[in-house]
């Protein structure tokens, strides 16, 4: 029995109402309404860097649309960590930790239109209300059990097993039942998708012919499909004890997009 994933449709949206981000969920409204006038709106195109590893910048920004991945050059290789999408908030954990050095870089996936918060109001806001600091908590730990699983995907599976357990968690996060398949929601290039896993774009693309052939899935305007979840699920059963240890976020850290 498959588990309905978060995401139920595409991601491309546009929130409007701070009660959709998810580090504000539990604040009541006039106090929404006082910070929601000391943002600023950005706007930033597709490939455009938000936030550069080890830099001193210390804004926080609020995805309102489009989506940003997460991710560290070593040695001319670029590994990617995680994405956000709309309603999720990026660099609250440096502005919580005293060392103020970015972690990773961020990057526009495609046009991002955000929200801005400065750290010293993000500081006040949290040391006010408690449950923005019990929701960044819940943020790290999911980015830490995202990272366990990366670091396993990385040092010990295969180019196959990598992929197979790649598509699963695409599906747990941003899948969707469509006409008896399974869509992956959001276009992931094979370049992207070889960064989430440590290997060649030409390994991953290949790869993925093969499970086209063992019609695994397809392929179909830029989508990827799962024909065959039952199939894929036995290539990783001893990989993720637990499905909804493939998702990104806990459902306490997902902001509600309904």
């Amino acid at each position: 029995m498959m588990m309905d994933p978060f995401y139920t449709g595409e991601v491309l949206l546009m929130i409007t109402d701070l009660r959709q981000v998810n580090f504000l969920q539990d604040l009541p409204d006039h106090v929404l309404h006082e910070w929601e006038l000391k943002l600023k709106q950005r706007q930033f195109k597709k490939n455009h860097t938000l936030i550069y590893e080890d830099d001193q910048d210390t804004d926080i920004y609020i995805v309102r649309s489009g989506s940003v991945k997460v991710f560290r050059l070593q040695e001319g290789k670029e590994i990617i960590y995680n994405f956000f999408f709309p309603g999720e908030m990026i660099g609250e954990l440096e502005a919580i930790y005293p060392n103020q050095a970015r972690i990773a870089s961020i990057e526009a996936m495609e046009a991002v239109h955000a929200w801005v918060m400065s750290r010293s109001d993000f500081i006040e806001l949290a040391e006010k209300h408690p449950s923005v600091l019990k929701r960044a908590y819940c943020q790290l730990v999911d980015h830490i059990r995202v990272l366990n699983r990366k670091v396993c995907y990385l040092s010990f599976m295969d180019v196959r097993r990598k992929t197979a357990n790649l598509l699963l968690d695409l599906y747990y996060n941003l899948g969707r039942e469509e006409d008896d398949r399974i869509k992956i929601t959001y276009k992931f290039t094979h370049h992207v998708m070889a960064n989430m896993i440590g290997v060649t774009r030409e390994s991953l693309s290949k790869t993925l012919k093969e499970f086209q052939d063992e019609q695994l899935i397809t392929l179909e305007q830029k989508h990827i499909y799962i024909l065959d979840f039952e199939r894929l699920t036995a290539m990783c059963e001893s990989d993720v004890p637990h499905p909804k240890q493939r998702r990104w976020r806990s459902e306490d850290s997902m902001p509600n997009l309904l």
